[in-house]
């Protein structure tokens, strides 16, 4: 007999020094997209830390949490999107119960590249917008960030 248990917890704060949001949950593998929180600039996203810049706001619309990726029927993705203005900042972490990821290729416009102590791959137009796009791997899971700009981009990369 398998017991499987399934937790899910929801929890905002407002206070007078910021805000936070915390969503999570478990069942015991990497499938249920673990955990995803924001509090006064910090986003913990699959268990990696970002930094995202004061002045952005987090699109809860956009968010997506253990989404089965187009590309890859064996990964799933987690993603957070921060709007200020017109600007916009996408973090996505792809990761699979089946496999860690190991490495990335430069391909497709993209270059190798080293940003905040982390070694991946870079295109200053991935997506068509003229907004970069890094790519790196922490913990076995593939990390994409996406940002109006070099600075920005770096600043939301620790």
């Amino acid at each position: 007999v398998v017991l499987l248990a399934i937790c899910v917890s929801i929890s905002a704060v407002s206070a007078d020094d910021g805000w936070s949001f915390n969503f999570s949950s478990s069942e015991g593998s990497n499938s249920d997209g673990g955990s995803v929180s924001f509090d006064n600039g910090k986003l913990v996203l699959q268990d990696i830390e970002f930094a995202i810049p004061d002045g952005y706001k987090e699109n809860d619309t956009a968010q997506k949490l253990a989404e089965q990726a187009e590309d890859d029927e064996d990964a799933k993705y987690s993603l957070c999107s921060f709007l200020n203005g017109d600007k916009e900042i996408v973090v996505k972490v792809f990761f699979s119960d089946d496999f860690d990821y190991k490495n990335l290729t430069a391909a497709d416009g993209f270059e190798d590249k080293t940003i905040a102590g982390h070694d991946g791959i870079y295109n200053e137009n991935a997506y068509g917008d003229n907004t970069p796009t890094f790519k790196f791997i922490e913990k076995g899971k593939l990390v994409e960030v996406n940002a109006p700009d070099d600075e920005t981009l770096e600043s939301v990369i620790k």
